[in-house]
């Protein structure tokens, strides 16, 4: 639980940094961001591994294509329906997306609940 928690505050951190630094992005206060952070963490613990669990068959054709896919799809997914979150670019929410996940990715393989 303690790794789980670790988690959601580093990912709040770096989801703070990239909407403070890329344009395109704007989050309206702080506790916005920290919700955000914290259903961004729940939908990569829930969502993206039902999603690549779903997605399987087309992931071994399409040699993992698919995978970094649902990995800026969930997060994106949730995002967009967080209240006081604005997007108005197109590129820097991928860029943003991809930097949370690819933090998100890393954490979970560095930071495991014992």
């Amino acid at each position: 639980m303690c790794g789980f928690l670790l988690r959601i505050i580093i990912n709040a951190v770096v989801l703070f940094i990239s909407v403070v630094q890329l344009p395109g992005i704007f989050v309206d206060t702080l506790g916005s961001t920290l919700l955000g952070a914290a259903i961004i963490g729940l939908a990569n613990a829930a969502i993206r591994p039902l999603m690549e669990l779903t997605s399987l068959p087309l992931n071994v054709m399409t040699l993992s294509g698919l995978t970094f896919c649902t990995n800026l799809l969930a997060p994106f997914m949730v995002v967009k329906t967080l209240p006081g979150f604005q997007i108005s670019s197109v590129f820097a929410p991928l860029v943003g997306i991809l930097l949370l996940t690819v933090c998100s990715c890393t954490l979970t393989k560095v930071i495991q609940d014992r």
